[in-house]
């Protein structure tokens, strides 16, 4: 059975829907066309607008990348120019001074400097970002640790590398300053020597470049290391221990048979007045000796060949943090500097 629907017309006649006529009204081609035409229209026009919405954003992030990119390459400038002042200064003290002492130009530490004191106008002219940033830094002496390489030495360039028994001793003692394991000296003294290549064990370490690197070597725990990080470096070859900036436990492992006692009495001395030399570390300890010198085996020094530079740059957009290694060679006016590593550090 089909179900047939009337509708009303004027006048009160009432007419099927399905008419023919009715139907063929509403759906005229003219009509469907139309609004074909419409969708499409809007289909095209809210596909241009995200097409150019893309662009504008794909634009803006690549000015934005520059910005950052021209903001990081001259927050680098400032951190080159730091180490190159540390650099000047560094030369300068040696040519008048063959000590270095906490209390000389080199040691100042700078503490939230604003770059728009400093900087050019010009520079702070083209960006904004760094005129609004700090800068904050210090220089440390290396040699105030005790230097992993005096692990081992060698007769001569061309000679095979050997365990050092003096400074195999100095890293006893350290150790038992600091309540550790003193029979971590010689696992760490073979694998140095190992990790240098003039081993026959074969199977070569990779040579560690920082305190961190002990944690590669059995026996050394994360707390251990932490314990050394402050006491402990690792530079390019053997050095001295400076008694001007060493610490108390680093000291006592410098110089044998010194107690802890005797190095405290040092560092007390040394804050009224430096040590100018070795002799006059002897006297302090030994008054009564005539030709006054350290006990044998002793990696004591009054003078230092490297140095740490540590640089911080900081504003609402900028955060890094820098150490730069730099060794100083030379006497006099003949000593000269460079820039033995660089270590950006995460912020």
């Amino acid at each position: 059975m089909i179900l047939r629907l009337a509708v009303p017309l004027d006048g009160g006649t009432m007419r099927n829907i399905y008419d023919p006529a009715l139907l063929g009204r509403r759906t005229a081609p003219g009509a469907r066309q139309r609004g074909i035409a419409i969708v499409m229209v809007l289909l095209v026009v809210a596909l241009t607008a995200a097409l150019v919405a893309s662009v504008v954003w794909r634009e803006l992030v690549a000015v934005r990348e520059v910005e950052n990119q021209r903001l990081n390459v001259e927050t680098m400038w400032v951190e080159r120019a730091a180490v190159e002042w540390a650099r000047a200064t560094l030369a300068a003290q040696s040519a008048t001074s063959n000590v270095a002492y906490v209390g000389q130009t080199w040691s100042a530490p700078v503490d939230d400097l604003q770059l728009a004191n400093i900087l050019p106008r010009e520079a702070l002219e083209v960006n904004g970002d760094l005129a609004g940033a700090y800068i904050s830094g210090a220089v440390e002496d290396a040699q105030a640790k005790f230097n992993l390489m005096d692990l081992v030495s060698r007769p001569g360039p061309s000679q095979p590398w050997q365990i050092d028994g003096g400074g195999l001793e100095a890293y006893r003692r350290l150790l038992g300053q600091l309540s550790l394991n003193p029979g971590l000296a010689p696992l760490t003294a073979a694998y140095l020597l190992r990790s240098l290549g003039d081993s026959n064990g074969g199977g070569w370490p990779l040579q560690p470049v920082s305190v961190q690197d002990l944690a590669r070597i059995p026996g050394y725990s994360e707390q251990a290391v932490q314990t050394l990080s402050a006491f402990v470096t690792v530079l390019p070859d053997y050095t001295s221990i400076n008694a001007n900036t060493a610490a108390e436990p680093v000291l006592v492992a410098a110089i044998p048979s010194l107690s802890p006692g005797q190095a405290h009495m040092l560092v007390e001395r040394r804050s009224s007045a430096y040590f100018v030399d070795t002799a006059d570390l002897a006297v302090v300890l030994a008054p009564t000796l005539t030709n006054a010198e350290l006990p044998p085996g002793s990696i004591a020094g009054v003078n230092s060949g490297y140095f740490i530079v540590h640089c911080r740059v900081h504003s609402a957009k900028i955060n890094t943090r820098v150490d730069t290694l730099i060794g100083r060679y030379g006497i006099g006016g003949f000593s000269w500097t460079a820039v033995v590593w660089v270590h950006r550090l995460a912020t």
